[in-house]
């Protein structure tokens, strides 16, 4: 009885240790990979900024592998700083590190936020 009683606990806790493993995740997309999301591409541009026009509602962002890109802002763009204080356009400043998230409406990459790193 004590031998029977013995080899079910040794089961069940060699059942309990293997499903306490944990897998950790990994990452299908490399960091800033253009994703497409119901329709929608969406991606993240990390870069300074070369100019941002406040007529024409662009930012010009150099990002950190000398590609240049030129962004026209969404309806809903929003433009913060690290500290989530909001700032407008014309507070950019040419040589601040940003990050840009964009997405891809009707052929035409908008920026919808702008994150000013410090």
């Amino acid at each position: 009885m004590k031998k029977i009683a013995i080899i079910a606990l040794a089961l069940v806790l060699a059942g309990a240790a293997c499903y306490a493993v944990e897998k950790t995740p990994k990452a299908t997309e490399p960091i800033g990979a253009v994703i497409e999301a119901g329709g929608v591409f969406v991606g993240l541009i990390v870069g300074t900024v070369e100019k941002a026009t406040t007529g024409e509602k662009t930012i010009t962002v150099r990002s950190e592998d000398g590609e240049t890109r030129v962004f026209p802002f969404a309806e809903t763009v929003k433009i913060v700083d690290t500290g989530f204080n909001a700032l407008t356009l014309n507070q950019l400043k040419a040589g601040e590190k940003v990050a840009v998230t964009y997405k891809k409406e009707g052929g035409v990459q908008k920026a919808g936020a702008v994150t000013v790193e410090k």
